[in-house]
């Protein structure tokens, strides 16, 4: 590994950084960005390096929940009283925020509080810098997937934001990848296999073309596996065997659900160790556990290879193209939310212009707003006051605790923390809210100089099997709006997308994701990096890359409570989804206090976050 210029010099800055902050107000991360040149004042998006769950957002809450602090409530209230109280500026929250002052008879004043110093929750934007230019990347939630299977109100909350999903059949170049000759890849690396190679990868993947069964047969015999191992993979992936025949379809379900897809394909495959280890992590960014851990019927509800013939898999009709992204992921939905709260901020009115547009964050909270919307704010204890009529909300911001009260209240933060701050939360609810947990996981945004030795090996995005942190790398989605542009070609700067998940082999999903959590938030950001340019190095290396050349900036999205937990795991009851399941005791209304997050609806996308946010503002209407 390269012992780089680079590291010393930021270790140097670091340290510059923790000394100055002090003295100017700004955290150590906005002092060494600034010195870098990397970001106007006061001005999240801009910021490099950990983000995500950035330092100062969660030592509180953590307090609070690990610990048993508690914060003295200020005697008197510190502010006005609010019509609504919102906690958690995410989806969700500012979701609640614009439906609540939209349906009720009146003007509203309405403060929504957010731990982090950006709004957006998951849906967070990344600007990184490349030499004067600016590339756009997501910080965590993705893509609107499926938006014509929305209910009623989340679709017409899109419209209300002038978001046309259908514009991005447009916006989103599907073609792209495909009339460049590029395809998905694999990277087997020295470490793990003795050599570093990067290929076409013939397992299916996601967003990429299926090969034909020769050009399966001509990538598996470079795997660097036995001969007679690359062939009964090559049996796996040619598939057109039942491997559960003799079975009932109620059987297969039954079976699928209690056994994990590597026992599956080490049991009824017979497949080899060498094939079930290039298989194991092939879902990471979905379910952040490895095959080990998830079920078989997880696997053949995807089709991953071997399931194809089984018979299990329901009918679901025409998928939508996932094709439904901005530049900057749902960010785009999140900063919509924003301008339509409190206009001033963002300008603009189209779904177009707001991806150039440039957010001020110094009017997000101003006392003239009906709405405000305040960073830096942790809650550590929300209550109904005694005669039923208020909530009464204490937080910290700045070191110092406020009290605020208003006469509705949604919760729209993690749902865990909800009966560390809610003491009217009944223990059978508490249960209820405790058996899920979330998914932890970091999203990497990587601006490279230029992408040639991607385009020479003839990949856009790779699966790394072995020893490295991000498993999965992708070119960024080829989305162009407004005055915002993809890259025209390889001698053009672009963004990869990298997805880590802190796997502990050997634990069921749920416990892997609780040690996951654990695990990420000590880590380092010099972990990553230094992950991040052996991993780029010795993949590519060979076709002229040079991370610490190519290399422009970096952004860590660590989000220790990531996804909401959707029932993953082997032996899950089969009654359990969005619809049924503890988490719908879990999200029951207290008083005046409704809860509303994508947790309280098992369900990890855009829509589950709005509808939650409708739920809970009819509850409060009613």
């Amino acid at each position: 590994m390269k012992d780089r210029k680079q590291l010393n010099r930021r270790d140097f800055l670091n340290g510059m950084a923790l000394s100055l902050a002090a003295g100017t107000g700004l955290s150590p991360l906005e002092v060494l960005a600034r010195s870098e040149g990397r970001m106007a004042p006061n001005y999240p998006p801009g910021l490099t390096g950990m983000r995500g769950t950035n330092d100062g957002s969660f030592e509180i809450a953590h307090a609070v929940a690990r610990k048993g602090r508690r914060f003295s409530r200020p005697v008197e209230q510190t502010e006005d009283t609010y019509d609504l109280i919102v906690v958690g500026g995410g989806i969700s929250g500012l979701s609640s925020a614009k439906f609540f002052r939209d349906r009720r008879d009146g003007p509203s004043n309405i403060l929504v509080l957010d731990n982090h110093d950006d709004f957006g929750g998951h849906a967070r934007r990344n600007e990184l810098n490349v030499d004067g230019k600016t590339l756009l990347g997501y910080g965590g939630s993705q893509s609107i997937e499926g938006p014509a299977h929305y209910s009623k109100v989340a679709s017409q909350l899109l419209q209300d934001l002038s978001i046309d999903t259908d514009r991005f059949y447009d916006y989103f170049d599907r073609e792209y990848f495909k009339s460049r000759g590029l395809k998905s890849g694999i990277f087997f690396d020295r470490k793990t296999y003795g050599v570093d190679r990067v290929q076409v990868n013939p397992m299916p993947e996601f967003f990429s073309e299926n090969l034909t069964e020769e050009e399966m047969r001509s990538a598996v015999s470079s795997f660097p596996i036995s001969g007679d191992d690359q062939a009964e993979l090559l049996r796996l992936l040619v598939g057109g065997v039942d491997y559960l025949d003799g079975m009932s379809r109620e059987e297969k379900i039954e079976l699928l659900r209690n056994i994990s897809y590597l026992e599956f394909l080490e049991k009824y495959a017979g497949m080899p160790a060498s094939v079930m280890g290039i298989m194991q992590d092939t879902f990471l960014p979905m379910i952040s556990v490895g095959w080990e851990a998830d079920s078989a019927f997880n696997a053949a509800d995807y089709h991953f290879p071997g399931t194809g013939e089984l018979g299990v898999q329901e009918n679901k009709g025409e998928e939508e193209p996932y094709i439904f992204h901005f530049p900057d992921g749902n960010a785009g939905i999140t900063r919509s939310l924003v301008r339509d709260l409190i206009p001033h901020v963002i300008p603009g009115n189209t779904m177009e212009d707001l991806v150039t547009a440039r957010a001020d964050y110094s009017l997000l909270d101003t006392p003239e707003s009906d709405v405000r919307l305040r960073l830096n704010s942790t809650v550590v204890n929300a209550v109904n006051t005694a005669d039923g009529k208020h909530v009464d909300i204490t937080y910290v911001k700045n070191g110092e605790t406020f009290r605020a009260r208003a006469r509705h209240a949604v919760m729209a933060c993690y749902n865990g923390m909800i009966p560390h701050i809610c003491p009217e939360v009944p223990p059978q609810q508490a249960e209820a809210i405790g058996y899920a947990t979330k998914i932890p996981f970091v999203i990497g945004s990587i601006a490279i100089r230029n992408w040639q030795a991607f385009a020479d090996v003839g990949i856009n995005s790779v699966y790394t099997p072995g020893d490295v942190y991000f498993k999965r790398l992708f070119l960024d989605f080829p989305v162009s709006m407004g005055d915002y542009h993809y890259s025209k070609g390889p001698d053009e700067p672009i963004v990869i997308s990298a997805w880590y998940s802190p796997t502990t082999r050997g634990l069921p999903a749920k416990d892997q994701y609780r040690a996951g959590r654990a695990k990420l938030m000590q880590m380092s950001y010099d972990d990553f990096e230094q992950d991040i340019y052996s991993h780029l190095d010795g993949m590519l290396g060979g076709h002229g890359f040079d991370a610490e050349r190519e290399i422009a900036a970096i952004t860590l999205n660590r989000w220790s409570h990531g996804y909401a937990y959707e029932y993953e795991g082997i032996g899950v009851p089969g009654e359990f989804d969005r619809y049924n399941g503890p988490h719908i005791a879990g999200r029951a209304q207290l008083g005046r206090i409704s809860i509303a997050n994508s947790d309280s609806e098992a369900y990890a996308y855009v829509d589950g976050a709005i509808d939650a946010a409708d739920r809970a503002v009819n509850e409060q209407l009613i």
